[in-house]
């Protein structure tokens, strides 16, 4: 970790970067230091800024200078020289804590000062018994610290309490916790604590702190501190944060930052129910980068239905764009792909959306969100990373506390084996609707996006299935009859297009589309389960977790087709 550039000035520069060199000279050789939060290594505007800066690996002492340097002119701008006995700020230890005779059992095994406004105890022990309520008190800076562990004062306020050269009746009060001034310091065995002193004041401005009894006025232990012992303490970091959502007046500001591959979708939005994360309603925006030019896409979505999106009639998880009074209102401000890592910005207006207007409200709102692909349409599939229980945001909150996010490596799982089915003339196959299989299942093994649903015949995730040109093939068919419950209404059909959908398309998609077979539906049978399909390395181990479910004892439904002479080679159920 290095340090923090104070108060730093830095004009543009499309060529500077923050550099650790192996020597004193910058351009011999060394690393460059990712900005911020890693997504950037070139030098943006800064003005006046505090910039917290992490070395992707090593140590600030495998390196012997530290500077702001052009990579192409090899030309350095500012630059720091780290001396070989550079010794890294340290944590003071003081020893341990307590008269040998404890007071009121008080005693501890260290006293560290962890930077200037953190002092910690280590295996505290107080047994709570003090005349009155304890508290913190903070004075004045002489020449020496003491620390003490004090009992309470009258009017039932705990504090920690810190004075000069000895201990004595401070008047700046340091309350555990900080935003709880009346709290009365509990029984302590074996605890760690740490107390932070107010705003305004470091332990370079006291001298002593501790637990005091002001009834008694009895020192319970105390712990002197020279000026040495504070030479080499870190610096307080402050926890990183981004200001992000932002609001400005009449539209709304969000960035995505995911690990995504390309055409792999995030969204995220509010929750279709005010009191819990519900898909069903949701209104998302849906940001992703197009893997035909790599550029970055969003779109404003709402799901009105649990199933595959229906332009037609704008049914399922559509584009506003495509639903009945609705428009895009999503706008594109930037996005970029790095290590991994994907950033999208977009921005929103405050009047498009009611949902949006009315519960964009300080404090918890109920969202969203969900990663997915985006398939042959150009729609969102069925994600398959959602959001796991209730989820909420609060929007009034000033900055994000998001921790950073990590690359991984883009690992894309081999697809399961699926054994062909040869059926005999005549024979009758299954048909039962269940989860597509994720990358391993239908993505691997299809080559292509599927909506999240795919056939399973006579048990087995899409098999191919010899059949002889002059037979006829019988089909039960188990996919869900209810066209009005769109998300588990399942039609079954042989065609010659590997997307499917026949009716999701429009007349002119329907048209250049042969049919092998009639459209076929039947009652709700389906395969069902939580696993994460990419954790099994076979099918069989992957369907071992699966509950086949029947949903109604009518009698499926039975399609007989006869492979006729002119079928082509290969053909698609759908």
């Amino acid at each position: 970790m290095l340090p923090k550039l104070l108060n730093s000035q830095v004009c543009v520069i499309s060529c500077a970067v923050f550099y650790a060199g192996t020597s004193d000279d910058p351009s011999s050789g060394g690393d460059v230091i990712p900005v911020g939060d890693g997504m950037s290594d070139i030098l943006g505007v800064y003005r006046n800024e505090d910039i917290m800066l992490s070395l992707s690996s090593g140590k600030i002492t495998d390196y012997a200078s530290f500077s702001i340097l052009c990579e192409e002119s090899k030309e350095s701008f500012a630059k720091i020289t780290i001396p070989g006995n550079f010794k890294t700020p340290e944590p003071a230890h003081l020893g341990d804590f307590g008269f040998k005779r404890r007071v009121h059992n008080v005693h501890a095994d260290d006293v560290i000062i962890l930077n200037p406004k953190q002092i910690q105890f280590v295996n505290l022990d107080y047994d709570g018994r003090g005349p009155s309520p304890s508290a913190l008190y903070a004075d004045t800076l002489t020449t020496r610290l003491w620390m003490l562990i004090v009992c309470p004062e009258v009017r039932n306020r705990s504090l920690f309490r810190t004075g000069d050269g000895t201990p004595d009746s401070g008047d700046i009060k340091v309350p555990l916790p900080a935003d709880n001034p009346d709290k009365i310091l509990p029984r302590y065995s074996g605890a760690t604590v740490t107390i932070t002193l107010p705003d305004g004041l470091t332990v370079f401005d006291v001298d002593f702190i501790g637990i005091w009894c002001i009834l008694a006025r009895q020192d319970f232990g105390h712990r002197m501190i020279t000026d040495s012992d504070l030479t080499d303490i870190p610096p307080l970091i402050e926890p990183a944060t981004t200001p992000l959502p932002a609001t400005e007046a009449t539209r709304y500001l969000l960035e995505f930052r995911g690990i995504l591959s390309l055409n792999e979708y995030l969204a995220f939005g509010i929750s279709g129910s005010p009191t819990e994360t519900s898909w069903l309603g949701s209104d998302v925006s849906v940001v992703w980068f197009d893997p035909s030019d790599s550029e970055p896409r969003a779109e404003d979505y709402h799901l009105n239905a649990y199933s595959q999106c229906i332009p037609n009639d704008g049914t399922g998880a559509c584009p506003d764009q495509l639903q009945q009074g609705g428009e895009d209102n999503v706008l594109l401000v930037h996005g970029f792909q790095r290590n991994g890592l994907s950033v999208i910005r977009i921005e929103r207006p405050l009047s498009a959306s009611e949902a949006w207007i009315h519960r964009l409200s300080p404090g918890n709102v109920y969202v969203s969100w969900g990663i997915g692909f985006i398939n042959p349409t150009g729609h969102v599939a069925k994600h398959d990373t959602p959001a796991t229980g209730d989820v909420f945001v609060n929007f009034g909150s000033p900055s994000s506390t998001c921790p950073a996010l990590k690359a991984i490596a883009d690992v894309v799982p081999d697809p399961w084996i699926i054994e062909p089915l040869r059926p005999d003339c005549g024979d009758t196959l299954t048909a039962v609707i269940g989860p597509s299989g994720g990358q391993r299942g239908y993505q691997g093994i299809a080559n292509q996006v599927g909506w999240g649903f795919a056939w399973f015949i006579n048990g087995f995730l899409i098999p191919e299935i010899h059949v002889k040109r002059g037979c006829n093939y019988t089909f039960e068919v188990n996919g869900g009859d209810d066209e009005t419950m769109t998300g588990t209404y399942h039609p079954f059909y042989i065609t010659d297009v590997s997307d499917g959908g026949f009716l999701q398309k429009t007349a002119a998609e329907r048209s250049r589309e042969t049919q092998y077979s009639a459209v076929a539906e039947g009652p709700l049978c389906e395969y069902q389960g939580d696993s994460n399909p990419n954790d099994f390395e076979n099918f069989d181990d992957y369907k071992a977790t699966l509950t086949k479910d029947v949903f109604s004892v009518i009698r499926a439904w039975t399609l007989v087709w006869q492979v006729a002479e002119d079928t082509q080679t290969w053909f698609t159920i759908r």
